[in-house]
Order: structure tokens, then C-alpha cells, then sequence
């Protein structure tokens, strides 16, 4: 897992960096894009994923839709770096854009760019939902099937180790060949070794894949394995209802209808509608003064390489400390760790941003304060990110692991495909009619985005504290806790005290209240 987490991390890291590089940097283009392509590209290409993967998954098992996906995703980056990329120049439509910026307000110039470069539209669509499909849907959803509940907490922290590392190497490897040439042409020949090596890693991802599949099958086939191996009964009892042919499925507007009265998933999606729309706003603000700083493809790269190298050695720290803040802080503080680094350092960005744009400094003033905004961006950026993949994630997961089949896979491939990408193009929506308030001029637009900011920040806080206090940490006896079984069902042993996943106690004689918190050993009412 560990090795194919790392794989798939390289893949993320590596077109991350590149989708913003190609169309921040792309002739008439500029930050003032990525609000546009969220909207019209981004979110289209993730509902229609959604209904795709949710038809085929009434056909296809979990294997098989996992490697088709992978399959078309390093495809499609192979035939970027080969055919795409180099004849761009022969087949962007500057034509209709020059013509469409002298017929549409200024406001919309990023739009123009969005349809002008539109082969640069398509590398940025799919590498923003390899992120979403590749990392969150497939990985996690791999790890949720062949993990126990008693394994998470300790287990899913530590297979960040893997994409940790890859996130160091490949923005290194980018910092590297970033430094080769500064042409358009030695970037063409940069794009393709980049995008090469992506491919090399797609196929290791498949071939990985394929290996563990087939071990976890021998072992639930044979029975055989170490104790830490073998699932739970309710997960045994999750595969072997997966193996059965059902008479009948249910439909999407069925599933659908299903999640929307799940209240868990009612909050996960709010959570991640909160994350797509303030790290939106955060972004577009950072990368708009990166541009600045950086105009050309390379440089762009390289100063991208860097910070994805830095924030693969904080979230690996942050992953080694996080079984330790789970057993300190408990469920809450871990999930609530990002919505409050963002608070704290999102605020004073954004003051910062609007001294810089609108109150306006000395030439030599400005210039410095240009590059100390641009790297104090860039470790907030590192910190939120790493918080979110370290802490935030493996929290949210921790949830799916408890639910019914259906809901782990539909209600998941809502969330993390649709949910992050809507809340990413509420965000791009408030963006857009604000460039076409202030014809394209970003002060204008900064102090409407910080308030949007605070205020889904939040909301995010909120929804993190009723899933905590309704589902993660139940107060009462009959309440059902978050793993959907009851306390006396599963998580009390006959004989002994048992420590469950958040370092709760509960006892053998079924005792359970209020006090059964985090951290916290659960009284006695034996006499």
C-alpha cells in the first residue's frame, strides 16, 4: 500500500504543479483563469465522472474500475506530452479568442484564455481530478475495503509515509529540470520527460494494484493471515455480501436520495464543500502574486517544485505525530486542525494582499513585499495542505470505514469527486462576478474574498463539531456511535477492557455515557 500510495502521490504532485505552470503562464493567460476553469471545466468533468462511475459500478467490481481509470488518466497525460503539448501552438484557437476579447467586458478575459488554450484546459481538468479520483476515490476506497477499524487510526496516518517521499522527489525532480533552459521550446522538452516518467509510474500503480488484490483475496479465501490482517466481522461481512449477485441493485436517484438522508455524509459534504471554496480563494490570491513573481513556465515550475517538496516533509511529520494527537486531542481537535490553521494565517494573508494591491507601496518597497507575501503564502499554502492530507483526511475516513457498503462507495465518489469540485466552483463563481465588478482587477475582488473566506471557514468548524458530537463521540447509552453498531454489539469485549480507535475505554460489562470521550477511561459500575 505504501509503495502504491507513493506511485499515485508522485503522479498528483507532478501534474499539479504542471496544470497551474501551463495555464498560468500560457500566452494571454494568467491566475484570472483557474476561476473559469473550476466552474466550466472542472465541475462538468466531475459530475459526469460521477454518473459514470456510479453506472459502471453496477457492472464492474472495485479492480476492474480501478484500473480502467488509471488507465484512460495516463493515457490521456502520455498523449499531452507527445502530440498535444508540442502543437499547440498549430491548433489553440487565438483567432476566436482575439475576437472574443474585443467583444466581452475585461472581466472576462479569463474565460477567453480558458476557450483559446483549450488543449491546456483539458491537461488542467484531468490533473485536478486525478487529485479527487485518483488519491481520495481510488486509493482511499482500496484502503477502506481491506482495513479494519481497529487498524485506521494507527494505519492510515503511516501510509502517508509513501506519498510523503513522493511528494519531496517530485518536486524535486521538477526544482531540477525546472533550471533547464527557460524557452518555450527547452519547456516542451522538459513537459515530456516530465509526463514520461508520469506514464512509467501510471503503469507501476497498475502493476501494484493488481499484487494486492490478489493477495487480500488469497487471504480472505484461505482464512489464513496474522490476526491484524484478517477483517472485522462486520467487514467480513461487508466482502461477503460483496461477492453475492444480487437480484436486484438499487438506482442513482435511489443511492441518491439514500446519501442525502445520511446526516454523516450530510456533513462530510459540507466539510468538503467548506475546504474546496476557502483553499479556492486562498490559491487564486497566492497565485495571482506568484505570477508576478515568477512570469515564465520554468521559473513557475521550479518555485512549485519547491514548495511540493516542502510540503511532503511536513505532512510527513505531521503524519508520524497524528496517532499521538488522535489518542491527545481526540477526533474533533485532529479534524478541526485545518479550518483553524487556515483562520490564523488565512486573515493576515489576506490583509496583507490588500495593502499590496489597493493601498499601494514605493516601487522598492513593493518589490520586497511582492516576494515576502509570495513565500509567506507559500507556508500557509504548505501547512493547510499538509494539515489536510496528515490530519484532516485520515479523520474523514475514519467515518466511511463504519458505514454500509453503498454509502462508502457512491456517498465517497460524491464527496470526493463532486463535493470538493462544487465547493471549488461556488468559490470560482463568486470570483468571476467580481472580476466582472472590477473589470479584471484583483483589489477590487480581495476584500469580498477574505469575508467569504472567514465566513465558510466557519462553517467548516461547525460541521466538524456536529459529526464529532453526534456521531464520533455519542452521548448517550442507545445511540449508535460512528461505526453504525452499538457499543454492547462490537466494541465491548466478555472478559477485558478494550481500547477502541480514538483511545477511548469501554468496559466489559457494557457500561457507556457521556464520559466515553476521547482519551478518557470509562468508570467502573462494577462493585
Amino acid at each position: 500500500m505504501v509503495i502504491l500510495f507513493f506511485c499515485m502521490a508522485f503522479i498528483n504532485t507532478t501534474v499539479d504543479s504542471l496544470k497551474d505552470t501551463i495555464v498560468v503562464t500560457a500566452a494571454g493567460s494568467g491566475p484570472n483563469v483557474i476561476p473559469f476553469l473550476t466552474v466550466y471545466g472542472t465541475l462538468p468533468a466531475a459530475l459526469l465522472f460521477l454518473f459514470l462511475f456510479s453506472a459502471a459500478s453496477q457492472w464492474f467490481d472495485r479492480e476492474q474500475l480501478f484500473n480502467g481509470v488509471v488507465t484512460v488518466f495516463v493515457a490521456f497525460f502520455t498523449v499531452f506530452a507527445w502530440v498535444l503539448y508540442p502543437s499547440h501552438e498549430h491548433v489553440h484557437w487565438y483567432g476566436v479568442g482575439e475576437s472574443l476579447r474585443q467583444a466581452l467586458p475585461a472581466g472576462l478575459s479569463g474565460l477567453v484564455s480558458m476557450v483559446q488554450n483549450w488543449t491546456f484546459t483539458l491537461f488542467y481538468v484531468a490533473a485536478e481530478l486525478w487529485g479527487d479520483i485518483g488519491l481520495s476515490l481510488l486509493f482511499w476506497g482500496l484502503a477502506n475495503d481491506i482495513t479494519t477499524h481497529e487498524e485506521a487510526p494507527i494505519i492510515y496516518p503511516l501510509f502517508g509515509v509513501g506519498a510523503n517521499v513522493a511528494q519531496v522527489i517530485a518536486g524535486r525532480f521538477l526544482n531540477s529540470l525546472g533550471g533547464v533552459g527557460s524557452g518555450a521550446a527547452s519547456f516542451a522538452v522538459q513537459l515530456k520527460a516530465i509526463l514520461t516518467t508520469v506514464a512509467a509510474m501510471g503503469v507501476v500503480v497498475l502493476i501494484v494494484h493488481f499484487y494486492i488484490c490478489r493477495v487480500s483475496t488469497s487471504q480472505l479465501e484461505s482464512g489464513g493471515g496474522s490476526p491484524r490482517e484478517l477483517p472485522s466481522p462486520a467487514r467480513k461481512k461487508a466482502i461477503s455480501s460483496k461477492k453475492k449477485k444480487l437480484a436486484r441493485k438499487p438506482s442513482l436517484s435511489q443511492a441518491v436520495r439514500f446519501l442525502v438522508n445520511s446526516p454523516q455524509i450530510r456533513c462530510l459534504a459540507i466539510m468538503a464543500l467548506a475546504q474546496g471554496i476557502c483553499t479556492n480563494l486562498m490559491d487564486v490570491a497566492w497565485k495571482t502574486h506568484l505570477r508576478m513573481l515568477c512570469p515564465t513556465p520554468s521559473e513557475y515550475a521550479s518555485f512549485m517544485g519547491n514548495v511540493a517538496s516542502m510540503t511532503g516533509v511536513v505532512t510527513g511529520l505531521l503524519m508520524v505525530a497524528s496517532p499521538i494527537l488522535f489518542k491527545k486531542i481526540g477526533w474533533r481537535g485532529v479534524a478541526g486542525a485545518t479550518p483553524w490553521m487556515l483562520m490564523v494565517g488565512g486573515v493576515p494573508f489576506f490583509a496583507a494582499a490588500v495593502v499590496y494591491n489597493i493601498i499601494g507601496l514605493q516601487p522598492l518597497v513593493s518589490a520586497a513585499f511582492l516576494q515576502v507575501m509570495v513565500v509567506v503564502g507559500a507556508l500557509l499554502y504548505v501547512v493547510c495542505r499538509s494539515a489536510k492530507f496528515s490530519l484532516f483526511k485520515p479523520a474523514e475516513e475514519m467515518v466511511y470505514i463504519g458505514l454500509d457498503e453503498e454509502s462508502r462507495t457512491k456517498g465517497k465518489a460524491a464527496i470526493d469527486v463532486v463535493g470538493a469540485q462544487t465547493g471549488k466552483a461556488m468559490s470560482s463563481g463568486l470570483q468571476q462576478v467580481l472580476l466582472l465588478i472590477g473589470r479584471g482587477h484583483l483589489g477590487v475582488m480581495l476584500p469580498f474574498m477574505a469575508a467569504a473566506f472567514v465566513a465558510f471557514v466557519l462553517q467548516w468548524r461547525n460541521a466538524v463539531n456536529n459529526l464529532a458530537k453526534h456521531y464520533m463521540e455519542p452521548d448517550i447509552p442507545e445511540e449508535r456511535d460512528w461505526l453504525g453498531m452499538t457499543i454492547d454489539e462490537e466494541l465491548v469485549g466478555d472478559e477485558s477492557d478494550k481500547m477502541d480507535q480514538f483511545g477511548a475505554y469501554a468496559r466489559s460489562d457494557g457500561t457507556d455515557g457521556p464520559d466515553n470521550l476521547p482519551g478518557r477511561r470509562l468508570p467502573s459500575t462494577a462493585s
